[in-house]
């Protein structure tokens, strides 16, 4: 089974508008719009599809009808199994202007209703059930949901068998770093999570002591630093890309969700690194977090070079 299953939490309707400059204060003309059904989880089911795998999202969603954030995932073509526990589903923005600089509106979300957590978890077992090769859980908690579920379902996941790729933050990641997850923190998580920024493999070496099956830090136009329970690499991009980078980490999380649901005991790691690298700077290279540049990853995916450390 090479399914991957997406858990979004809190789900959001993604926003982009194309700006030629943002100016603080003054009045900015958007010159495009554009408008979907996201959340982190959603921007990885949809560019492992687009990858050429299988996935389905599982995420909560508004209460009233219409659900506009089921009909945006209907739109985009993703199967997916909802949790009605949402008041509204919230707004993201991001303003992207003609010289690349991405900023990000990104609001809160509200208050899941009563029982919530026990209806995430029981959709979660029947998923797990069903047949699934890998899990993501990407994304903040909402308000009144508690930060321990993404933990408690990276369990279940692996007391079931299955990978799990945790790509959250603050104290869900705190809670999920000792459950046997892949842990994909960017430099600031890392830093947060490990006490120091000054050595990314000293903190991934940490991390994995603890409870970590392997920690992919993506760290930007830097690349990626990985340590897994017996090796360590290092691969930087082949150059710079200019873009959104809003979903670039979704890319990294969907790239590397589709080498764990191989089937093969054994995961290729520099393969999956290389990809890792190539997808999520073709997501840069997209306006639109969830979708990537097929030919240039491509590209990329051929040039890169993963540096074996230790």
């Amino acid at each position: 089974m090479t399914r991957i299953l997406t858990v979004t939490l809190n789900p959001a309707i993604d926003v982009t508008y194309r700006v030629a400059g943002l100016a603080v204060g003054e009045t900015v003309r958007v010159t495009e719009v554009r408008s979907r059904a996201g959340g982190k989880g959603v921007n990885v089911a949809a560019v492992a599809r687009q990858l050429g795998g299988d996935s389905l999202v599982l995420a909560l969603s508004g209460r009233a009808e219409p659900d506009e954030f089921r009909a945006g995932l209907d739109r985009l073509g993703l199967p997916h199994r909802l949790v009605p526990a949402l008041a509204a589903v919230r707004r993201t923005v991001a303003v992207v202007a003609d010289d690349g600089v991405t900023t990000s509106l990104q609001e809160r979300g509200t208050a899941v209703a009563a029982g919530t957590r026990d209806e995430v978890v029981a959709a979660f077992r029947a998923e797990l059930a069903a047949g699934v090769g890998a899990v993501v859980i990407s994304g903040s908690v909402p308000p009144g949901l508690g930060d321990e579920v993404p933990a408690r379902l990276a369990r279940l996941g692996a007391e079931a068998g299955v990978p799990v790729i945790a790509d959250v933050s603050g104290a869900a990641l705190r809670a999920a770093a000792t459950t046997g997850s892949v842990l994909v923190p960017n430099r600031d998580e890392l830093a947060e999570l490990s006490g120091t920024r000054l050595d990314v493999l000293a903190a991934g070496r940490r991390l994995v002591r603890d409870g970590a099956a392997a920690v992919v830090a993506t760290l930007g136009e830097e690349g990626v630093v990985a340590v897994t329970a017996d090796r360590e690499f290092v691969v930087r991009p082949v150059e710079k890309v200019v873009g959104n980078p809003t979903g670039a980490g979704d890319a990294a999380a969907a790239a590397l969700a589709r080498h764990l649901a191989a089937g093969v005991s054994t995961v290729d790691w520099p393969a999956a690194l290389a990809d890792v690298v190539a997808t999520s700077a073709a997501a840069v290279r997209c306006p639109v977090a969830g979708e990537v540049d097929l030919e240039a990853r491509a590209g990329w995916l051929d040039a890169l070079a993963v540096k074996e450390t230790a």
